[in-house]
């Protein structure tokens, strides 16, 4: 079994965004390690087509949906079902949180049936 990564070793940059995804081709999950700075934010939005699982690795902040807010802290791993409302603000200390969702099919341009 590879070890992909260890979360608690990633450098502590104050990045905002992916600090680490899953880079192997051929799997059928993706993960990425999200990082906000301090007082950062990801807008409520509507999700994708997946069902996401989060885990939070460090620091603090508030999960936003439909339902409400609800605090985040590490430790704690949230469900967030595909196409539903979701949005994250990090406390004084930052957030970073692992996502784990199925692979999503990339866009691909194909022709018209009969087309030539």
């Amino acid at each position: 079994m590879p070890i992909l990564t260890n979360t608690a070793e990633q450098p502590d940059e104050p990045r905002r965004g992916p600090v680490w995804s899953i880079a192997e081709p051929e799997r059928e999950l993706d993960s990425n390690l999200i990082r906000l700075p301090a007082g950062d934010s990801i807008p409520a939005h509507v999700g994708a087509e997946v069902d996401t699982l989060i885990h939070v690795v460090r620091g603090d902040g508030t999960l936003l949906t439909d339902d409400g807010e609800a605090p985040l802290r590490p430790g704690d791993v949230a469900l967030l079902p595909r196409r539903t409302v979701r949005g994250f603000r990090a406390g004084a200390a930052g957030l970073e949180y692992l996502t784990v969702h199925r692979r999503r099919q990339a866009l691909r341009i194909q022709s018209r049936p009969g087309a030539v």
